[in-house]
């Protein structure tokens, strides 16, 4: 979805799109149509108005349903189809399923923020830290490094036998030229160097210092 498309849909009807899905909807699975959608199915009733929600994203009924079963292939939604006061049979929508997964999205998220990075690095070292090791790791801190990123160069040391905070600090040197400032990021560079290896039989391990030794 380009992003005039996404402005324009915007422009059409108010639409209150709540920071944590804002935050998070990447982690569900989600692009930025299926976003507003859900945002859109959150605050109308759980009956499927086809048409509305046309209107609101200014696709046809049938991109609607399409992107409706895309929700319910993911796991976020659930149809179920009862008959109404008139007898006549109808689709809504629950979205419990939705709610949930977000809810443990969110919750692993604080529980990585209060991990204590220092006892992550004694625990995978094995060993009490030195007092220059906690103030090599809160220079680190300092320095704008993110904590998820720093323990991310600790596992990748430590799977490469290189257990010492010296083996850290060049891998993240090396991320920091490459412009890599989270794990997702770590994980792209690792598929950009997965890519250019393909030509081998065999893909070696990553070492982050290669390139440059």
């Amino acid at each position: 979805m380009n992003v005039e498309k996404l402005i324009e849909i915007m422009k059409m009807k108010s639409i209150n799109i709540p920071l944590y899905l804002i935050r998070n909807y990447k982690d569900l699975g989600l692009n930025e149509l299926e976003m507003i959608l859900m945002s859109i199915i959150m605050q109308e009733d759980s009956l499927i108005d086809y048409t509305k929600l046309s209107s609101y994203l200014n696709v046809s009924e049938q991109d609607v349903l399409l992107f409706i079963n895309n929700l319910y292939e993911k796991g976020l939604l659930e149809i179920k189809v009862i008959k109404n006061d008139e007898g006549v049979m109808e689709e809504h929508v629950s979205i419990d399923n939705f709610y949930n997964k977000l809810a443990l999205i969110m919750i692993g998220e604080e529980s990585t923020q209060e991990t204590n990075i220092y006892e992550v690095f004694e625990r995978e070292f094995g060993r009490t830290l030195s007092s220059m090791e906690y103030e090599i790791i809160s220079g680190w801190l300092e320095s704008n490094y993110q904590e998820e990123v720093i323990i991310e160069a600790l596992r990748e040391a430590v799977y490469n036998g290189a257990s010492n905070l010296r083996y850290i600090d060049k891998i993240l040197h090396e991320w920091n030229k490459k412009g890599v400032k989270s794990v997702r990021d770590v994980r792209k560079e690792k598929e950009r160097f997965a890519k250019s290896k393909k030509g081998s039989v065999e893909i070696p391990d990553y070492n982050w210092l290669e390139e440059n030794e």
